[in-house]
Order: structure tokens, then C-alpha cells, then sequence
């Protein structure tokens, strides 16, 4: 009886190892080329900006105001991140840079979740668009 279960055992595996050939045969393969480029990446131009924050009388960010911004800058989306001591993440919002003459100012009133005002110590900012 085991030299029969060997047996059984053996074809079960070949036809297994048959299957899976089978089915790599059918797959086709193409490759993409790989391509490398150059592209500019133009600034609005600016240096610096500053935020402040509003908070309510229990002590949670309600708005944070970012101003400095160029008017080159419009149109583009303008992201915070608000920092924690360690430098992780608070919270984190986006929008888009409206039109404007001078320099640019934004708020942000939404920030993914409850930011406490002692525990922010400061804020990155990203400028992206076309």
C-alpha cells in the first residue's frame, strides 16, 4: 500500500509541475523600454513665508494664516504640515493659491485631525503645480 501512495504521490506532483509550465508557457513577455529625462522645474520664487495660528478657548488650532506668498505662486497648491516637538506630523492640509496682486496669504481651518496649540512648534510648507 505505501508503494502505491508513493506512486500516487508522484504523479500528483508531476501533473502539478505539468499544470504550472503550462500556464507559464501561455504568459506573454514584452518589456517597456527603460527611459531617462530631463525636466525643469521652475519656483514661484519664494524664500520664505510665515504662518500664525488662531486657537479656541480649549486650546485646539481653529485656522492656521500663511502669508508671503508670491504672486507667481497662484494657482498652484499650497500644503502645511504642522509639526509636533520630535518634528512628526500634526496634521496636514492643502489648497489652492488663489489670484492675487502683492504678496499672497492663505488660511487653512481643517488640519485632519484635532491639533493642540502647546504641542505645535512649527510648520512645513510644499508648493506644487503646473
Amino acid at each position: 500500500m505505501t508503494r502505491l501512495a508513493k506512486l500516487l504521490g508522484i504523479t500528483l506532483a508531476l501533473s502539478a509541475l505539468a499544470a504550472t509550465l503550462a500556464a507559464a508557457a501561455s504568459l506573454a513577455l514584452t518589456s517597456d523600454p527603460l527611459v531617462a529625462g530631463r525636466a525643469s522645474v521652475a519656483s514661484c520664487g519664494f524664500s520664505s513665508l510665515s504662518a500664525t495660528r488662531s486657537v479656541d478657548n480649549s486650546g485646539s488650532v481653529t485656522q492656521v494664516s500663511v502669508s508671503g506668498i508670491p504672486q507667481s505662486c497662484s494657482g498652484q497648491t499650497l500644503s502645511v504640515t504642522l509639526k509636533g516637538q520630535s518634528g512628526g506630523s500634526l496634521g496636514s492640509a492643502s489648497t489652492t493659491i488663489g489670484s492675487c496682486s502683492g504678496g499672497c496669504s492663505v488660511s487653512f481651518t481643517s488640519f485632519g485631525a484635532t491639533v493642540s496649540g502647546p504641542d505645535l512648534y512649527g510648520y512645513a510648507f510644499a508648493v506644487t503645480g503646473s
